[in-house]
């Protein structure tokens, strides 16, 4: 069965260059040896507000920070993964037809997903919690 590479979808194929600004695409690094200070040079922004207009860098966090930074920045690494995973089975849809296997094993994958953004939200969040004391 001859398989696609790639959905003709514009947000999938631009939207990765985007995220790529902020470590997308690194999915075949071991997050154990992950260069968490650079990652996190990426991704800091998001914590910015205007109470704390600048962020620490990672060797500037307390310890309970830098373990949160890590977890936020391990979620958002498996939450990209997931989403190579639900890219695939869809494509896999599009080029083998669709069968109840096919939509099955995308439907768990878009669940998994879904579960990897949601923990990714509540990472963030404690993270957000962390910061917001310090400052």
């Amino acid at each position: 069965m001859a398989q696609a590479a790639e959905l003709p979808n514009k947000l999938f194929a631009n939207g990765r260059g985007v995220l790529a600004k902020f470590g997308y695409g690194r999915l075949d690094h071991d997050p154990a040896v992950e260069d968490w200070p650079a990652m996190w040079d990426l991704l800091k922004g998001d914590f910015a507000v205007a109470a704390r207009p600048e962020v620490p860098s990672f060797g500037q966090l307390g310890a309970a920070e830098q373990a949160a930074a890590m977890d936020y920045m391990r979620r958002r690494i498996e939450a990209d993964h997931s989403l190579e995973i639900c890219e695939r089975l869809h494509v896999e849809l599009f080029a083998g037809g669709i069968d109840t296997a096919r939509v099955e094993r995308y439907s768990a994958a878009r669940e998994t997903y879904e579960t990897c953004v949601e923990e990714f939200g509540e990472a963030r969040e404690r993270l957000e919690a962390l910061l917001r004391r310090k400052s």
